[in-house]
């Protein structure tokens, strides 16, 4: 080379050769080869052709590729422990220089399985590791041979593509909707069923920063961290994109201290409504980060970060405060506000002293604690074998802090389940709520759903009312309480002031107008 750099030696003609007709690839060309064979009289060949050498090529590239990973992977492999990171660098290097020797292509992907829950207790660390070696065969079965599945963490799949002539986003996403099919079948251990989904990250040697191992990992957790924002089953390519969001991901990661030191992270608040009379119910705290450069982060741009930081305790601490001392500035303000919604993440209800402390915070604050909801999701009720959650549940219930179930609709929450939480209020998900007034269908779920509620004599709220016709049917139908955009946005706690002001006039207006006599 002219610039002194060695030219990198090309592969001897031989091994070309045998790289080349060892390939998957080759195979739709033996029912041809067959054909002429058999249109000569070489029934013997044909049959070769047809049966035995394809079976004797997808044997062999699956024996080299398991043999590629285990030269890097030792007994670990073997064991069923996640892999080390740096292992499975080499494991898809290996599969690069391969693609680069043969001129072909490949993709990484990185399989996320979300929490592990079934209907009476969770699962142990061991069957966890069970589980998970079942649903590695399961993946291993919808591959190519040659194809890679190793375990990359606790619950956490890498699947490395074999070189192929393509990889593209329709190639892989065939992949992808297999892989998913095979994990999300449920799995049956010691007479327990299972049922489990996964999120999956995605890098092509064509998207990735540059052709390594550890730039294509890195690009697939980058996809799989944006993918697991979305919930259970999204899928997410590698783009720059979403390596910026990553960067500042980890910008966050390292302000979180600060950020709740100075009181960065606080709520606002989203208000509820009296779906007859349109008086306030109440106010739902939301999290906000008022970051000084990135401005007002909504919880989709931050959670992730903080929860995967540990540090959702701290978190809502400061939101409890915030929304204790708004409270106190609506009765300072003479505006009557009944209760605000606080919602404890999976983190802070697995806390054994998380009770104790929101009542001496209520009392401190010299509240009643009727004049707080607790939100927790539908999926914490089907975690009813813990008994920390359930001693926490019922110390404030005991106390009298009301308790309301988000996002009912979405999980698998049982009316067994909600009878036994002893749940106040119910909060109808807001994928039933859109389009009610012209979906029939829709109107018929959330017509069962206020009919059970009722026969549990259980409140209900409508969340993500969006539309004066949303509003005006669940009013027919008898939803009491009303939350969404369509009656007022997410505010900060000054603005919720003249809000609740405008809005009790309204209220008074309306009361006036449907009892006119016993207001003249």
């Amino acid at each position: 080379m002219k610039d002194g750099t060695p030219a990198t030696p090309r592969p001897s003609f031989v091994k070309r050769l045998k790289s080349k007709i060892t390939q998957v690839d080759w195979m739709m060309m033996f029912p041809v080869l067959a054909a002429i064979a058999w249109l000569y009289g070489e029934e013997a060949v044909a049959m070769v052709l047809v049966a035995v050498l394809p079976a004797m090529i997808a044997l062999d590239a699956g024996g080299r590729s398991r043999a590629r990973a285990a030269a890097h992977l030792n007994i670990g492999a073997a064991s069923g422990r996640p892999i080390h990171r740096r292992a499975l660098q080499q494991v898809v290097d290996d599969v690069v220089e391969e693609c680069q020797s043969q001129d072909r292509t490949m993709a990484v992907m990185q399989v996320q399985v979300d929490d592990l829950h079934i209907a009476d207790g969770e699962w142990g660390a061991t069957i966890n590791d069970t589980a998970m070696e079942r649903l590695i065969q399961r993946v291993s079965v919808v591959l190519r041979g040659p194809d890679i599945v190793l375990r990359s963490g606790d619950d956490c799949l890498m699947v490395a593509l074999a070189p192929t002539r393509r990889a593209d986003l329709d190639v892989v996403m065939n992949i992808v909707d297999r892989i998913q099919a095979a994990i999300s079948e449920p799995l049956k251990l010691e007479g327990r069923t299972m049922r489990v989904h996964s999120c999956i990250g995605i890098c092509t040697l064509a998207m990735a920063p540059a052709p390594t191992g550890a730039a294509l990992l890195a690009a697939a957790d980058c996809a799989l961290r944006i993918a697991r924002r979305q919930g259970d089953d999204s899928v997410r390519a590698f783009n720059p994109d979403i390596q910026a969001q990553v960067e500042i991901d980890h910008r966050l990661a390292s302000q979180i201290d600060q950020a709740l030191e100075a009181g960065h992270l606080r709520p606002w608040f989203q208000p509820q409504i009296d779906g007859r009379t349109g008086a306030i119910v109440g106010f739902e705290a939301l999290a906000r980060w008022h970051h000084p450069d990135l401005g007002v982060l909504s919880p989709a741009q931050f959670l992730g970060t903080v929860t995967s930081s540990g540090r959702s305790a701290e978190m809502g601490e400061a939101i409890l405060k915030a929304s204790l001392e708004a409270l106190r500035t609506w009765d300072r303000a003479g505006i009557d506000v009944p209760s605000v919604g606080i919602n404890l993440s999976l983190e802070e209800l697995t806390d054994p002293r998380l009770a104790e402390r929101i009542i001496w915070e209520v009392d401190r604050y010299d509240l009643a604690p009727e004049r707080v909801a607790v939100e927790i999701l539908e999926t914490v009720t089907l975690r009813d074998g813990d008994e920390t959650i359930m001693r926490n549940l019922t110390t404030l219930r005991n106390e009298g802090f009301r308790l309301d179930l988000d996002d009912f609709g979405t999980g698998a929450a049982s009316i067994a389940h909600i009878a036994r939480f002893g749940v106040h209020r119910i909060k109808i998900d807001r994928s039933f709520i859109s389009g009610l007034d012209k979906d029939e269908g829709q109107r018929k779920v959330v017509s069962a759903i206020l009919s059970l509620a009722k026969q549990l004599d259980i409140d209900t709220l409508a969340e993500g009312v969006e539309t004066p016709e949303e509003q005006d049917m669940l009013g027919r139908m008898g939803c009491p309480h009303l939350q969404g955009f369509g009656i007022a946005r997410p505010m900060p706690l000054e603005e919720t002031i003249d809000w609740a002001l405008r809005r009790s006039g309204q209220a008074a207006d309306g009361l006036r107008d449907m009892h006119p006599q016993g207001n003249a």
